[in-house]
Formats: structure tokens, C-alpha cells, sequence
């Protein structure tokens, strides 16, 4: 796949330094297929920085594939967003590597032997940037200093069990990812509303998905629609939380399955018992994908009345597209755990 044409409008032997510059002069943010390696001195010496490379190049190799472009902008964190945001200056290297060398070098450092890497380099005042074009490899999993990477979430990651599995096995699953707008925030006499949509996408091109499902969780708000008769089995904990067993049964690559809601708040009760914090608590899959979450912490406080059409301002915290598993890790979740809590034993 020709992925420079994708992102940088050109094939990769057509790139110029400009059009780097260029396509950082807006704002960019990292993909599952998009990646941006600054060249840090202050930080870590050229090895070290080329360590970084390799990985994941390792990981695109283990994944669907992909950019990396060496010598981008530093990444700048910005409050309430997850992901950093690269625009700007570049940070190009100073040493010029032929491709011969880097090719030797990747290829000694990954196993087993990568193929279907292309690298162009770029050159302004005596500068370079690397920019290289990964492939989706057939010869996977593959491992950098004894570790397997992947590609997840937009960032480099020891790729999970399932997946090493599944790569060794050559399964595939669709890349499934679930996001929330809040769409418009307004009250009445008694009450706080939100109308919100949940977007679900299939973003692997070739594999579609199917027997889409969705739990979203509002423990602060209920949903309206679970107080109309016809749409109550959707509906459980009082109107807490909704189950969409069947929200479409294939799901193809790119275009978004939409589902929208309505939920409810007592404003007293949100201030006294919950600080005026709300929570949205969205998990997702298919047939074949594993299960992934994606929260979000709004903070009713923010309200602005003169700003109901656009509450997107509300969030204060997401975590986005996480892997169910990846997030009990991180929990320090265990077997034993899960197990005891619903055993009682």
C-alpha cells in the first residue's frame, strides 16, 4: 500500500524536504498507521534514537503497516487531549545514513527478516529526515531485542498474547473503534438533558465485521428511551445503562454505524452525591474483533448556556479504543480477582 500517497499526497521517491514541512504545518497526530519520531540530542544519542526507529518499524511490520517519518516535530501534550499533537519545526538528523546501511541495520536488528521496507531521505542545510514506508508483513510476528510490537491505540506496544498468537496463526481481526459525541447539552424546569451520538467504525479495509454490539454505562444520568415501553429490554439498572445487542449485523471498512441517545439529569442529586462529574462508559466488539472500551469524564460544572449546541467542552477526561484486556492490566486485574468477585470466593 502505498501509504506516503495516502498521508503526504506524493509516493515516497517524490517527497521533498518542503513537503514535510509542509504537512506539519498543521497540526498531526499519531495512527495506528502513522507514526512521528523526533531527533532528540538533549535526550538520547543517535543509537538510542535509531533504537526507537526500529521499533517501530517492528511494530508497523506487525500490524497493518504504515509511516514513519524520522526527524518530525516534538510531540507537544495538550491539556485535555489524549494523544500529543506534532506541529511545527522539524527535528531532523544530523548524520546522513545511506539506505544500504539502514536496510543492514534494520534487518540485523528484527527477526524474523523483515521485508517490503522502503526508505527516502530527505535533506535541507546539511539536515535529514528518514521517512519509511512499512508494509503489513507475511512473515509475522516479528521481534525487536526479543520483544513483539504492535501497533495499538496509535502507539508502540509489546503486542498482547492473542495477538502473537493470532499473527503466528495468521488470524486476523477487524480493527473496531468506538467513539462518543456529545451533541448538545439543554434543561427544563427540573431537569439536565444530553443528546449524545456513538460512533462505531471498522477500520481494517479489507475484512468487514459483523454481529456489532455495544454497552454504554451512565451510572449519574438515565437514559429516556428506557422509560418508554417499547425499547425497555434494551435497558437495565434503572435506566443506567443501555445494551445494544444488535446494533447492525456488517459493519464495513470506513463509513460509521451511528446510534444516538438522551440522558437525564437531576441536577441536585448530580451536585450533591456525584460533584457535578459524570461518566460515559462505552464497550464494544463484534463477532471477531475483542472487546475495547472508550470513557469519558464530563464536568457539569462547565456548563456554558450560551453554548448548548457544542458541549464537547464538557470532557475533561477520555481514554479511548482500549483493549478490554489492556485495561485490566493496567487495573492489576487478575483471574483470581475476577473470579472472587463473582464467586464471592
Amino acid at each position: 500500500m502505498n501509504y506516503s500517497e495516502n498521508y503526504l499526497g506524493k509516493s515516497l521517491t517524490d517527497l521533498q524536504y518542503t513537503d514535510i514541512e509542509t504537512f506539519f504545518g498543521e497540526e498531526q497526530e499519531e495512527t495506528n498507521r502513522l507514526e512521528f519520531k523526533s531527533y532528540s540530542v538533549a535526550h538520547s544519542n543517535f543509537n538510542e534514537n535509531i533504537e526507537g526507529v526500529i521499533r517501530g518499524i517492528c511494530a508497523f511490520l506487525n500490524s497493518d503497516g504504515g509511516l514513519l517519518i524520522w526527524g518530525a516535530p516534538e510531540g507537544i501534550k495538550i491539556v485535555g487531549r489524549q494523544e500529543k499533537v506534532f506541529l511545527g519545526e522539524l527535528s531532523p538528523v544530523p548524520e546522513l545514513k545511506e539506505k544500504d546501511w539502514l536496510i543492514n541495520k534494520i534487518s540485523d536488528s528484527i527477526t524474523p527478516l523483515p521485508v517490503g521496507i522502503n526508505i527516502h531521505t530527505l535533506e535541507k542545510n546539511g539536515s535529514y529526515v528518514y521517512v519509511f514506508e512499512i508494509q503489513k508483513s507475511k512473515y509475522s510476528p516479528h521481534q525487536f531485542k526479543n520483544t513483539y510490537f504492535a501497533r495499538l491505540d496509535g502507539q508502540n506496544k509489546p503486542a498482547p498474547h492473542y495477538l502473537i498468537e493470532a499473527l503466528f496463526k495468521k488470524i486476523t481481526f477487524p480493527r473496531i473503534e468506538g467513539f462518543i459525541k456529545p451533541d448538545k447539552i439543554f434543561r427544563d424546569e427540573t431537569n439536565y438533558y444530553l443528546d449524545l451520538t456513538i460512533f462505531l467504525f471498522n477500520f481494517s479495509e479489507l475484512q468487514n465485521e459483523e454481529d456489532v454490539s455495544f454497552r454504554l454505562v451512565c451510572p449519574q444520568g438515565i437514559f429516556t428511551k428506557s422509560q418508554i415501553h417499547q425499547y425497555q429490554n434494551m435497558y437495565s439498572y434503572g435506566g443506567h445503562q443501555l445494551i445494544h445487542k444488535e446494533l447492525i449485523k456488517v459493519l464495513h471498512f470506513g463509513w460509521p454505524n451511528i446510534h444516538t441517545e438522551r440522558l437525564k439529569f437531576i441536577p441536585d442529586d448530580l451536585l450533591d452525591n456525584h460533584q457535578n462529574k459524570v461518566e460515559l462508559l462505552l464497550s464494544f466488539g463484534g463477532k471477531y474483533s475483542p472487546l475495547k472500551s472508550s470513557d469519558y469524564k464530563l464536568n457539569f460544572a462547565n456548563i456554558d448556556w450560551n453554548n448548548q449546541d457544542d458541549p464537547n467542552y464538557l470532557i475533561v477526561e477520555l481514554n479511548e479504543n482500549i483493549l478490554l484486556s489492556e485495561l485490566q492490566r493496567k487495573l492489576n486485574k487478575t483471574r483470581e480477582d475476577t473470579l472472587k468477585s463473582l464467586l464471592k470466593r
